[in-house]
């Protein structure tokens, strides 16, 4: 019997020592999982607190949908930097278009229009010249118009080829007179706004029927046809401006003289008005 109390006792002496060792091995466990738990609360307050809309990230330089363009480096704070406009949309920058804007490609056109406006050699234009011819004595000459094929020989220096026809009166005299000559231009610099001063001279042959109208009877003033032929010489200046690169108008003021079989006339004085059209 003794034998039998002693085994009963050993028994639950043994059952009380491993159901002892049980519960200290989960409070093993709830340890370890507590120490777990506040390890990984630790990272988390180091790490910060999550965005309050976090989801999932937007692809690199594209806004989420409601919102405005993303923040970019180098912009002000409170401010997104917008993507540039497609090409073709409004707004577009010239270099996303591939074309300039408007007012660049005016202010390009304005500014080629000016550099081709001016004196410039190889330019060949016709011009027509409308004025008269009076003497110191008051006596007019037939020097009304003329026709001239200019051309530029530089950048500062205009030949021409003239001829003209002229009408004037003398007295009870009426004076035809056709005439041939050449003319030089020379462009003394540039006073702005398309005004080019220039200094002409002029040599011409000139060939002149005089007729009477007291007698009805043509006079040429000692030649028995009632023709005569007189040269003349002329030099002066005046301004020359170009109303489009292939136009210009001028004013001169010339004065030379006359000579021929029937006298000379010198101290002759002649404006007058031209314009030229240019064909390059």
């Amino acid at each position: 019997m003794r034998i039998f109390f002693v085994a009963l006792l050993a028994l639950v002496t043994g059952c009380a020592g491993q159901s002892k060792t049980a519960q200290q091995r989960l409070a093993e466990v709830k340890a370890y999982r507590r120490a777990q738990e506040l390890e990984q609360q630790e990272k988390e307050k180091k790490a910060g607190p999550p965005p309050a809309n976090a989801t999932a990230a937007p692809a690199p330089g594209v806004a989420p949908a409601g919102q405005g363009a993303p923040w970019m480096p180098g912009a002000p704070a409170g401010h997104s930097a917008a993507p540039p406009a497609a090409a073709g949309q409004p707004g577009a920058p010239a270099a996303a278009t591939g074309r300039p804007d408007a007012p660049a490609a005016r202010s390009s056109g304005a500014a080629d229009d000016q550099a081709s406006r001016g004196p410039r050699a190889g330019r060949v234009g016709l011009g027509v010249t409308l004025g008269g011819a009076t003497a110191a004595t008051g006596q007019s000459l037939p020097m009304s118009s003329t026709l001239a094929l200019r051309g530029f020989v530089s950048d500062s220096v205009s030949l021409a080829g003239v001829a003209g026809i002229g009408i004037g009166t003398s007295d009870s005299d009426t004076e035809v007179s056709l005439g041939a000559g050449a003319e030089v231009v020379v462009f003394l610099g540039d006073l702005g706004e398309n005004v080019y001063p220039f200094f002409v001279g002029e040599a011409a042959y000139h060939r002149r029927s005089v007729s009477a109208s007291g007698d009805g009877g043509p006079s040429d003033a000692g030649a028995e046809d009632g023709a005569a032929s007189f040269s003349s010489l002329a030099a002066g200046g005046g301004l020359e401006y170009w109303v489009a690169p292939r136009l210009s108008v001028n004013a001169r003021l010339m004065l030379g003289g006359v000579f021929g079989d029937g006298g000379a006339f010198v101290g002759t004085f002649r404006p007058g008005l031209g314009v030229t059209l240019f064909g390059n």
